[in-house]
């Protein structure tokens, strides 16, 4: 998967091989689902007809012939389904979704395609075949994690909100020059989902161990976003100063993971 200009990019599938692709992308934004005819048979696209629809049979997109037929189109989607006509007569039958929402999450697409290959004996070289299956994963971004420690009882909470899907929370005590994480029976941690718009918040706390240490840490990752919010504590003496949350992400493979999220 790629981005390009702002625009968040699945993967190609061929004829024949109708794999399912996972695109992962933040409310509100767009997505491709990307999808492309390769035969070498056909060298006459002006008759290539196909349609995009969901696991619930609405139609996102329908052409034929050179024209968008909107009046095909389910209500649901729109005004918010573009193609790439000048990439059409090269069999790229693309689509961008624009104005994601979480009614969008989870949801599969499917591109069906026929190609009239413009002979006399009006022969297809595609019949209406499944080309290419996607499925979009929706993320909604946590806001900045607060983390407050209680020097007198030595806890520290951790806590954030508005974010989809459910986190993973990850403890880490930080020495002078290494880290290590807590193990999950340490902590207690409540996640809850609004029932309106489905964002989730947790609350999480997490006794301090004695020992050397000099601050702890809560990192915050959203999985469908690759997306990790941090804050961190640092304990002197009994006084505390927490830092201002940092947010760290990767767009190959997330740093963190290694360290077993929780």
């Amino acid at each position: 998967m790629e981005k390009l200009s702002g625009i968040l990019v699945g993967s190609v599938n061929i004829v024949g091989n109708a794999t399912l692709v996972y695109v992962n992308t933040t409310i509100t934004d767009s997505a491709v689902l990307e999808c492309s005819i390769q035969n070498k048979n056909i060298t006459d696209w002006s008759n290539v007809r196909f349609y995009w629809q969901d696991n619930r049979d609405f139609v996102l997109y329908s052409y034929n012939e050179g024209k968008k037929m909107a009046e095909h189109v389910n209500d649901y989607y729109k005004h918010r389904v573009t193609a790439f006509p000048q990439d059409i007569i090269r069999g790229n039958i693309s689509i961008i979704l624009k104005n994601l929402t979480l009614e969008d999450n989870g949801r599969t697409f499917w591109a069906f395609a026929a190609v009239l290959d413009g002979s006399v004996m009006k022969r297809y070289h595609l019949e209406h075949t499944q080309i290419c299956q996607v499925t979009l994963q929706i993320g909604v971004p946590y806001q900045n994690p607060m983390l407050d420690v209680n020097m007198e009882t030595m806890t520290a909470v951790c806590t954030t909100q508005g974010g989809f899907p459910a986190p993973e929370i990850q403890w880490v005590l930080l020495y002078n020059s290494s880290h290590q994480s807590v193990e999950s029976r340490n902590i207690q941690t409540t996640t809850m989902q609004n029932y309106h718009d489905r964002l989730y918040g947790f609350h999480s706390t997490l006794p301090i161990p004695a020992g050397p240490h000099k601050a702890v840490s809560c990192h915050i990752h959203n999985p469908t976003l690759n997306r990790t919010m941090t804050a961190t504590h640092t304990l002197n003496k009994g006084a505390g100063v927490t830092s201002s949350p940092e947010c760290l992400t990767s767009a190959a493979v997330f740093l963190l993971t290694a360290l077993h999220w929780l």
